[in-house]
């Protein structure tokens, strides 16, 4: 039986020259990243952030996608722009993720711009996203009016 990852919390994090960014000492044990099987992909997200799920949550991820796919041309297509912009990646010793510069430039990040390159990683249960500063601002104003507006009371549903 596969242990469950619980990733969670809103964590600053900064790209360093070689475009890797340092995981925090609580998510890296929490996904248990010393494991030697332990292996990540990096997708990009409809939200414009980048998903870091570990590599069996990934596979079922795509197999639902595609048999939710089916045979429509716009799903069809939808599902080859996800994996164009889908990347194997490593964690190293230090707890270091290195994303792709394209994934990087396609949700608002740079490693190459001048001065600090700051992004917010946050741990969304099953997967951790990585946003740019900006991005996550708007969205986080746009999840909070959710969450206001009625949205938030999911929370209070019983569970069964």
């Amino acid at each position: 039986m596969t242990q469950r990852t619980h990733l969670i919390g809103q964590y600053k994090a900064t790209l360093d020259g070689e475009g890797r960014l340092q995981l925090p000492l609580g998510l890296r044990d929490e996904m248990n990243v010393r494991r030697p099987d332990f292996r990540l992909m990096a997708n990009l997200e409809p939200d414009g952030s980048i998903c870091l799920r570990e590599r069996a949550h990934w596979e079922a991820h795509v197999d639902s996608l595609q048999q939710a796919a089916g045979t429509s041309t716009r799903h069809r297509r939808a599902i080859l722009f996800f994996a164009a912009h889908s990347a194997f990646v490593r964690c190293d010793k230090q707890g270091r993720v290195r994303i792709p510069d394209s994934l990087l430039v396609s949700a608002g990040m740079d490693r190459q711009a001048k001065g600090r390159k700051d992004l917010v990683l946050v741990g969304n249960f099953g997967d951790l996203r990585v946003w740019s500063p900006e991005r996550w601002e708007t969205f986080g104003m746009e999840a909070l009016e959710d969450f206001e507006g009625g949205v938030g009371s999911l929370l209070d549903a019983p569970v069964s």
